[in-house]
């Protein structure tokens, strides 16, 4: 999962849940959106011959993503990210020798942000699928 040979590089996708992301007959409904920032292997005074800086950019899902017929929208929103980052040459590495990061936004402690109950076993659950680290549960 882990590669250096895409032109942009990010260390995970960022997760984030909303209560009202869709009213369907004046009902609201929950769903995952997803994002992930991405950089070029630039640096502050990098410059090609060319005259190329250093680029930085965010790739997220336009909507919010409902569980449908049984398919996790979480599961959707992460898998749509990593196959659109792989068709981007973008790729997913990190620091160290482990592996991405499965974050949830604001790290799960800001009020505009509010996670679902469960979220950090949710994640958990997620990033084993993909291969990936998220936060620790208790």
């Amino acid at each position: 999962m882990i590669s250096k040979t895409g032109r942009y590089w990010s260390t995970g996708i960022t997760v984030v849940w909303s209560e009202r992301a869709h009213t369907i007959n004046g009902v609201p409904h929950g769903g995952w959106g997803a994002s992930l920032d991405f950089c070029d292997d630039g640096f502050v005074d990098s410059k090609t011959e060319n005259g190329e800086i250093s680029t930085q950019g965010t790739l997220r899902t336009r909507y919010f993503i409902q569980d449908d017929n049984g398919a996790s929208g979480l599961t959707t929103a992460i898998n749509s990210l990593i196959e659109d980052a792989g068709r981007l040459d973008i790729d997913f590495q990190s620091w160290d020798t482990e592996a991405p990061m499965l974050y949830y936004k604001g790290d799960g402690e800001d009020p505009a942000f509010e996670p679902p109950s469960g979220w950090r076993e949710t994640l958990r659950v997620e990033a084993a699928r993909i291969g990936w680290r998220t936060y620790e549960t208790v």
